[in-house]
């Protein structure tokens, strides 16, 4: 280790910035509330250990040298880096600094919820830089268990097992959504089993999670199939395709509330009732406590 890290040490410097203040020993020592001797002492080593003197010693007082005002300076500089550098510690492990790579579908910028909780984040810990990037559920999947995201937010259902933790975010109820002048329009609510000869458009989900999943089981339940004629990449190309009339799609209520007049959006009538589900996941060993603060921000249910 270099000696001058324990020779010139942040204390020192404190004193000589306490001598360079009053520029007089006697009283420089004692608003240290340490002897006159002592304190002399400490200004030769900190001047051996530089190799420069930093003080005029005169009859009448002391006064800087030019290599003293420099010193005086960045001794200023030094200590106030110092405090910032243990304060920005803190406010790392207190969460409110530090960095959140969070993922998404797509889909869940169009429930109100998440963009909140995002400003929430925002305006809350501004310290907090937050990365977002969306992708498909088994993507953000992958995502967080490598490591390369903290935390994603996916459709639900999806299995997920240790080190990965999961937690329901938020619902809502599912609907179908077909062109306006379509015969099933005319109901209030539609059977899933009145689809099962209509033209299908698929979300960006396999059928393995997410509200594929969903609409695979709740058919499979009713004795029916849905296959998807047309799949896309993303949800704006469910309303797009269906304003065409090229077919219906099952999305969550938020979406369809942005239906143009060129669709029809009805609840889809199963019994029970189902919905699109939101999740959080993230890896439980790699929880920081900015990650914890998003976590209590965006509060289950």
């Amino acid at each position: 280790m270099n000696s001058l890290l324990s020779t010139v040490s942040l204390r020192r410097l404190q004193v000589f910035l306490a001598v360079c203040e009053t520029l007089h020993m006697a009283r420089a020592a004692e608003a240290l509330g340490i002897a006159q001797p002592a304190l002399s002492q400490q200004i030769r080593g900190l001047e051996t250990a530089i190799g420069a003197r930093l003080f005029h010693r005169r009859k009448r007082g002391i006064d800087l040298t030019a290599a003293g005002a420099q010193c005086r300076d960045q001794a200023v500089r030094l200590l106030r880096l110092h405090g910032e550098t243990i304060e920005q510690v803190r406010r790392v492990a207190r969460g409110e600094a530090g960095r959140i790579v969070l993922g998404y579908v797509g889909s869940a910028m169009f429930e109100r919820r998440f963009p909140a909780e995002l400003r929430q984040m925002r305006d809350r810990f501004p310290g907090v830089e937050l990365s977002l990037r969306e992708g498909s559920i088994l993507t953000l999947l992958d995502a967080v268990a490598s490591g390369d995201i903290d935390i994603a937010l996916v459709r639900a259902p999806i299995d997920v097992a240790p080190p990965l933790k999961a937690r329901f975010h938020s619902r809502q109820a599912l609907s179908v959504i077909l062109p306006h002048n379509h015969p099933l329009a005319r109901l209030p609510a539609i059977p899933i089993a009145h689809l099962a000869q209509e033209t299908m458009i698929g979300l960006p989900d396999s059928e393995a999670v997410g509200i594929m999943r969903v609409v695979t089981e709740l058919a499979r339940a009713a004795g029916i199939q849905l296959p998807v004629k047309w799949h896309v990449s993303e949800v704006g190309s469910v309303l797009g395709l269906v304003a065409a009339g090229l077919g219906f799609g099952i999305v969550p209520e938020a979406i369809a509330a942005l239906a143009g007049p060129e669709i029809a959006a009805r609840p889809l009538l199963v019994d029970p009732p189902a919905h699109a589900e939101l999740w959080l996941v993230w890896h439980e060993e790699k929880l920081t406590p900015a990650l914890s603060q998003f976590l209590s921000v965006a509060g289950g249910g």
